[in-house]
């Protein structure tokens, strides 16, 4: 039995999701910790979870928490899930680059910039503390922007740090639909940055069918998947990566759209939370299940089984590069194979970056970096510079206009 998982941002009302996930994968944990700020929301939340596992059976206590230090004192799994300023600043971040000429987006480009710039100061003071307290344990990042975050506490503290997200899983699983074979027998080559991940190849009893697969995307069209960057480049991208080659199309969506999705998000949190209220409800309500929050049930949960297990299993995780991307330097953050087991974690030496591909990742890794420092040393030329060289940032004006509407309406401290 795991003694205690502390959630840091537990107090989403997704999470009753990932406590769901814990029972149906039958994984045993004497204390799930949900820490978050005081208000009605997080008692909420957590009283909504103790009964849906005293529905279940299990022995699990949920306990509530607004002091750090407690919340994360000995707990084996950490699950970093914060969202700094809630869901309109998501909002804010969706809405206000396409209306400088650039897309919106809580993860990359201007819009993940903002989101960096006010989540990392609060992460990294988190992280100094989980030191103090706790430094073996696994800190289990979902929070966004991934990439950054994940380099931040890389490159500053001595934390275990790895970062999942949904999409490479979600992709490898669409590619073994289509291939119609388990996913858990397949090798997957997979390159990438967190948002920006490529499959390169696809091998199953150690032959390659990346040829059929191909050839099947082009000639079956298939949701989730790019055809004409298939086509053109020969490999397939998560489905973030059409935001780098499609800007005018997605910004032109983005100007005509009537609601933002992080608005949608928004006003279905504040109809979860009401129907939460009630005592009666003992199971998942649709209106929480409609967002198909799927990283707690495919990917968080099966993690935590496969360390807990010790099993060998390979998964592809957002961590510290160490040569395994020889094009970038061996402190960043990279989205790579990890095979987890009894020896660690051993991410896979993946090579060189395919040539097309090259410079958007030494760009990108260098805003990364330079939004990192912006936030260390509260610079405005660096946060500038971040900005300025980002493949989603149109102009060096245009980045100069965006900063100064963040720090006047942010209120973000540069010097």
């Amino acid at each position: 039995m795991i003694d205690r998982i502390t959630v840091l941002g537990g107090s989403s009302v997704y999470t009753p999701e990932f406590v769901l996930s814990l029972i149906t994968h039958n994984v045993n944990v004497k204390e799930i910790v949900l820490y978050g700020r005081q208000g009605n929301k997080l008692p909420v939340v957590a009283k909504f979870c103790q009964r849906l596992i005293d529905r279940s059976g299990f022995p699990t206590k949920i306990i509530p928490a607004t002091e750090l230090k407690p919340a994360v004192t000995g707990a084996r799994y950490i699950i970093n899930h914060v969202r700094v300023g809630g869901m309109p600043a998501r909002v804010r971040d969706e809405k206000l680059p396409p209306k400088q000429g650039m897309i919106g987006d809580e993860s990359l480009g201007a819009g993940g910039f903002a989101n960096a710039m006010r989540t990392l100061p609060v992460v990294l003071q988190m992280a100094q503390t989980i030191e103090e307290v706790n430094p073996g344990a696994v800190l289990i990042n979902l929070t966004n922007p991934m990439g950054v975050i994940v380099e931040a506490l890389i490159k500053n503290t001595k934390l275990n740090v790895l970062g999942v997200c949904d999409l490479p899983g979600t992709t490898v699983r669409n590619v073994a639909s289509i291939l119609r074979h388990d996913p858990a027998q397949m090798q997957v080559d997979y390159i990438g940055l967190n948002h920006f991940g490529w499959i390169q190849d696809v091998k199953i009893d150690g032959r390659s069918h990346m040829t059929r697969l191909l050839e099947r995307l082009e000639h079956e069209a298939s949701d989730g998947f790019d055809s004409g960057l298939i086509e053109l480049f020969r490999m397939i991208p998560v489905r973030t990566v059409s935001l780098f080659f499609h800007q005018d199309e997605i910004l032109k969506r983005q100007l005509s759209c009537g609601r933002y999705r992080a608005e949608v998000l928004h006003e279905a949190e504040q109809q979860i939370l009401r129907l939460y209220q009630e005592n009666g409800l003992c199971e998942i309500p649709e209106l929480t299940r409609a967002r198909n929050a799927v990283w707690y049930e495919e990917t968080i949960v099966p993690l935590i089984r496969t360390l807990e297990d010790k099993k060998d299993h390979e998964t592809i995780l957002c961590v510290r590069n160490d040569g395994a991307i020889r094009d970038l330097p061996d402190d960043c953050s990279v989205e790579i194979p990890v095979e987890l087991g009894k020896k660690g974690n051993k991410p896979r030496k993946v090579g060189s970056c395919p040539r097309f591909l090259r410079g958007l990742f030494i760009a990108l890794k260098e805003s990364d970096r330079l939004t990192i420092e912006a936030v260390r040393h509260k610079s405005y030329e660096c946060a500038l510079q971040a900005l300025t060289i980002n493949p989603l940032v149109p102009s060096l004006d245009a980045a100069r206009k965006y900063l100064d509407r963040l720090i006047r309406d942010e209120h973000f401290e540069l010097h």
